[in-house]
């Protein structure tokens, strides 16, 4: 079992906090960890750090090598320009064939908090074996706790059940793109559906072969600059065949088109560390300080956080995310979070105001 953690992207659901200089994915919000080094600490008590893959950035290379100074340097897969998951996946796919041609491949990403690490790699097991004995696409599906409007939905065809020790593993009917707020609780009452987390599972040679059917520029590219793997042509090959690649995350790319496709139910908690929103979102009648002071009176329900020493006082206010830097301070309605992209892209559009990103 090779485990590729994708740690691209500039996340800019956490302005301000996350920056061009610093994205989600090295953020440390909360005990001194970012989501990145958490993540890489549950993987390394089960699978050997040789088997471990990141795949970020060119412009977050020296960050990434200090959040995680145990990988293995030739472990650490930099791409040039970020291009979605499809090509970060396939360059995984192909640099670790190169070192294990037999290997399962299991994909997640950086923001991911996984609970019950027990019930996690007994579900993880139960994908592999699967993936090897069906030479099948999985994913892990997690149960809804919610009607989240920001995930993708899985829906199971549960007659199809298939029991691999005490995981239960379902053929995906259909994927589902990010729903309304009306068909997220009818999917939460159905109990057919399962939050599409982005956690995959496969046999390397089978999603290449996947890839050269569905993505087949792709992966001729990636097959371009896999020839040219520890050569002086490798930097120019990769930087010339990523500018060609399709902006295309794998969802769409390649799982929704190959069909057949397998799910394993998850019997972890996990939770997507990805916005502002998703850390507040189970906030109940009490306030969650991740750091700073706070004092409020008549306060429900608040996420917030400021810089050292920097005092935030609330009156007769609820479901607020507040967010305050040295430069910048984000005060947002926890059910406006979703929005905060389109916030972050009049900013850039402004010449005075994008430095501030």
């Amino acid at each position: 079992i090779h485990v590729v953690i994708l740690a691209g992207g500039r996340g800019r659901r956490f302005w301000p906090k996350s920056r061009s200089t610093l994205p989600k994915q090295l953020l440390c919000l909360d005990k001194g960890s970012s989501s990145l080094q958490n993540l890489f600490s549950v993987i390394k008590t089960e699978i050997p750090k040789k088997r471990i893959w990141v795949v970020g950035s060119s412009a977050y290379k020296e960050p990434l090598r200090k959040q995680l100074p145990t990988l293995p340097k030739s472990n650490l897969l930099i791409e040039p320009l970020a291009k979605n998951t499809a090509a970060a996946i396939g360059l995984a796919a192909f640099r670790i064939r190169r070192t294990d041609s037999e290997a399962v491949m299991v994909v997640l990403s950086s923001d991911h908090l996984i609970g019950k690490r027990k019930a996690f790699f007994s579900n993880l097991k139960a994908a592999c074996e699967v993936a090897k004995q069906r030479k099948k696409l999985l994913t892990i599906g997690i149960h809804p706790d919610r009607p989240a409007e920001e995930f993708g939905y899985l829906k199971l065809n549960r007659s199809s059940k298939l029991k691999v020790g005490s995981s239960c593993v379902y053929k995906v009917e259909k994927f589902i793109e990010k729903p309304n707020l009306k068909k997220a609780k009818a999917y939460l009452k159905s109990k057919n559906y399962l939050w599409n987390a982005g956690m995959f599972v496969w046999e390397i040679e089978v999603v290449l072969t996947a890839m050269k059917k569905h993505l087949p520029k792709l992966y001729s590219g990636l097959g371009k600059i896999d020839k040219t793997f520890r050569t002086s042509r490798y930097n120019k090959c990769l930087l010339s065949e990523y500018r060609k690649f399709q902006n295309i995350p794998i969802d769409y790319g390649l799982m929704e088109k190959v069909g057949n496709i397998y799910a394993v139910e998850s019997k972890f908690s996990w939770q997507e560390l990805g916005s502002w929103g998703n850390l507040a979102c189970n906030l109940t009648k009490q306030n969650k300080l991740i750091s700073g002071l706070h004092q409020g009176l008549d306060t429900e329900s608040c996420l917030i956080l400021a810089e050292d020493k920097h005092l935030i006082a609330t009156l007769g206010v609820r479901d607020l995310i507040i967010v305050q830097t040295k430069d910048a301070t984000l005060i947002c309605h926890k059910n406006q979070a979703a929005k905060l992209k389109k916030l972050t892209k009049k900013l850039e559009k402004n010449r005075q105001l994008r430095k501030y990103l």
